[in-house]
């Protein structure tokens, strides 16, 4: 066209052009047709119209345009979604039945050290924990969404366990530990060098007690500081500790467990995860893969190698030890042997697998560790073994995250050192100083219960100063840190054992559980989770900054959302429910669930069957069991601990309930991240009265130094602090001085 062409007319051309370009899109035969009788109506008027009458004519085929690429776009959502179905659909058909996944731990220091280690609970490596974040990432890329875990009583396999579910964004599902898992205890070899061993027994001996499985290993005696330590642990109170364990006696053990929880969960259909040991997972596959005794010999599983044994519930495969299913497939034999088939599959390169199981078979020859993540080199995947020469602890940040690293080398049993714990021990003397002169005669007598409420560790919504509510974000580092000093606390304030905890399933409580856990050794603890301790649902105001809500919104209607008690904040849009609610919340759908926005009378609603059904019955039980203990062993009763992990609005709704506030009081409630408040409970449990306690409360009490206490309130305060904010905008909460007590108070005016 030359410059005599009117505008107008160009702008019709141009139009006719994308309208071509929008039927030029690959959609249904019967979709286009629309899109082509549109397009055919927006060329008439377009084309019928004199120049004169352009801009009307432009209006229609405007029109028409928006009519066609409405009805276009629709057809490809239409096919898009057709296909998608017709690929999940293919997907349901060919998927198995059932699914077992088996992962060894990580590598444990003892591991590293080439020394049998049985039942001493010896903590992972860096490269363990390493090892056990690339175990969870390669069940993701598997595309498995895992229905139940089950873990042996012991910390390496326990911490693999959370750090898998931590990599494939799983926390919330529950990690059910038994004792049937430990490994098998190693006798008098336990804390020895395999290589020594060979050396003093032979190496044809030794690997007989390795590897077959009829022959134990030599007993350890009773009064060996080994077996001391291991049988007076916690743990065991209620079970028989043996001095030497076959592989046989793995496998009768195990049985029970296969056969009352994990056959029944694979007939359901379900994915199970099973993390445990070296010879616990050897006695399993004999059993899986029908193996003579002669080919358990051969078996070696590599530490953190995810084993995928997937099940048909009909088909032409080997028939599996569960009833009604069979194995979908054969995968390989194991160590070469002809008939010992393996129908399992490893979710690494093969070859990786079998030069790991080459090392671990010269173990006895050489003093070397392997691994699985280090890329294979001269010096990577095999290296030299490494005994620590003395027990300590130090924090090493792995992947950006920071991880508490233990060595306990053999020599630590025959040394009595314990760990320092200086900054815990600090603020516990700073808050003995504080209280020293508040003594409560009798006190002690009447308390029955202790129970510690925690809120989470920092997050980084906390951090970032946004509303949280069931959104999901993770600890900072800040938080990591801050959950395993309340381990410390509680630790280093005679905490010795928690009967059990109970957490939400939001990841922010549920790691700030096991990191105190942690800390306190005592990583095998029962942890139960609830939905009922999600914090309380912030609705649309989920996710958004709380300053930016104050502009909003007004400084007064944010606090009432915020602290008042029967304010809800605007609830959920259906895009915020599709996006929070995942399948963790599947047991719990319909009805009036999920909530699509609380206030704290709500929270505190759905709370109460949870403090008087769920917390009540482990309470009461906790206090059961520690009469029945003292009365068999003659001592002093052992006043017994229940802790909850959550979130702060969830925390205050429990206090609420537990002292009897009023809505007045309630809202001058601050919850420092990861400090523990105390109760303490009498027979009938209810809380006790202490002058330990700083108003509003009347019986708990936070365990740490007061002032970083009082510090970390004032933090918690000014989330809502906005740049050239109005000095007199009128406010709920409101600080005034007190004359008569000389300090300053606040006050909540919107009740």
């Amino acid at each position: 066209f030359d410059a005599s062409c009117p505008p107008a007319l160009l702008e019709m051309l141009s139009l006719l052009t994308v309208t071509a370009l929008a039927l030029s899109s690959p959609v249904r035969p019967g979709g286009r047709t629309g899109a082509r009788a549109a397009a055919a109506r927006g060329g008439a008027v377009l084309l019928s119209e004199e120049a004169g009458d352009a801009d009307a004519a432009l209006a229609a085929a405007e029109r028409e345009l928006q009519i066609a690429l409405a009805e276009a776009a629709a057809a490809r959502e239409a096919a898009s979604a057709r296909k998608e179905t017709a690929a999940r659909a293919a997907a349901e058909e060919e998927a198995p039945h059932a699914r077992l996944v088996l992962v060894r731990h990580g590598q444990s220091e003892w591991n590293l050290a080439n020394r049998f280690t049985g039942w001493v609970d010896v903590d992972l490596t860096e490269q363990g924990i390493l090892e056990a974040r690339e175990a969870g990432r390669l069940l993701a890329a598997a595309g498995l969404e895992i229905d139940e875990v089950h873990t042996s009583l012991m910390r390496r396999a326990i911490r693999s366990a959370v750090l898998m579910l931590s990599t494939l964004n799983q926390c919330w599902l529950p990690v059910r530990k038994h004792l049937e898992l430990n490994e098998q205890h190693a006798g008098l070899l336990t804390g020895e060098n395999k290589v020594s061993c060979a050396q003093k027994w032979g190496v044809d001996q030794v690997m007989a007690w390795r590897r077959n499985f009829e022959d134990p290993p030599p007993e350890i005696a009773a009064d060996s500081a080994i077996q001391r330590a291991i049988a007076t642990d916690r743990r065991y109170d209620a079970a028989r500790v043996p001095s030497r364990e076959c592989l046989s006696a793995v496998s009768r053990r195990v049985a029970g467990l296969w056969e009352g929880t994990i056959a029944p969960a694979l007939q359901e259909g379900r994915t199970v995860l099973v993390v445990t040991h070296g010879n616990t997972l050897r006695a399993l596959v004999a059993y899986l893969d029908g193996l003579a005794p002669e080919d358990v010999y051969h078996v070696d599983l590599p530490t953190a190698t995810p084993l995928l044994y997937e099940f048909d519930a009909d088909g032409a495969g080997a028939e599996a030890p569960v009833a009604g299913l069979r194995h979908a497939r054969e995968h390989g034999v194991w160590g070469e042997r002809e008939g010992a088939a393996r129908h399992g599959r490893f979710l690494v390169d093969e070859s990786r697998v079998r030069a790991a199981q080459q090392a671990m078979r010269q173990q006895v020859l050489q003093d070397i560790a392997y691994s699985m993540v280090t890329a294979p080199t001269e010096d990577g995947e095999i290296k030299t073994a490494f005994t620590a020469p003395e027990a300590r602890q130090r924090l090493s940040m792995i992947e950006g995250e920071g991880y508490t690293v233990r060595q306990t080398p053999p020599a630590y049993f025959f040394q009595e050192s314990e760990r320092l714990e200086e900054q815990a021990r600090s603020d516990l003397e700073e808050f003995r100083l504080s209280t020293r002169l508040l003594k409560v005669p009798g006190q002690k007598k009447r308390v029955r219960c202790a129970l510690v409420l925690l809120r989470h560790g920092q997050s980084a919504f906390n951090h970032d100063k946004i509303f949280t509510g069931w959104a999901d974000p993770d600890l900072t580092n800040r938080g990591r840190e801050e959950a395993r000093l309340a381990g410390k606390m509680l630790k280093v304030a005679g905490v010795e054992r928690i009967a059990m905890v109970h957490t939400s399933l939001l990841k922010r409580a549920i790691k700030t559980a096991w990191l105190a856990l942690d800390e306190m050794d005592l990583q095998w603890t029962p942890v139960q989770n609830t939905w009922r301790l999600n914090e309380r649902n912030y609705g649309e105001l989920q996710g958004r900054v709380k300053a930016d809500c104050v502009k909003a919104h007004g400084l007064k209607q944010v606090q009432r959302w915020r602290r008042g008690f029967s304010d809800r904040p605007p609830p959920w849009s259906d895009a915020t429910l599709v996006e929070t609610i995942d399948r963790r919340y599947d047991l719990y759908r319909g009805g009036d669930f999920p909530p699509r926005s609380e206030s704290l009378e709500d929270c505190q609603q759905r709370l109460r069957p949870f403090l008087y059904g769920e917390l009540g019955e482990s309470m009461r039980a906790a206090v059961d069991a520690a009469l029945a203990d003292a009365e068999a062993g003659g001592g002093e009763y052992e006043v017994p601990t229940v802790l909850v992990v959550a979130s702060e609005n969830v925390l205050r709704g429990l206090v609420m309930e537990i002292e009897g506030m009023t809505q007045e009081q309630i809202p001058l409630v601050d919850v420092p991240y990861a400090v523990p408040l105390v109760y303490q409970l009498d027979s009938a449990l209810t809380p006790v009265a202490t002058p330990w306690a700083e108003p509003p409360l009347r019986a708990g009490w936070y365990l740490g130094d007061p002032t970083k206490v009082r510090a970390v309130q004032a933090e918690i305060q000014a989330d809502l602090a906005v740049e050239d904010a109005d000095d007199e905008e009128e406010a709920c909460l409101v600080e005034s001085f007190d004359d008569e007590r000389g300090e300053s108070v606040r006050e909540w005016r919107c009740s």
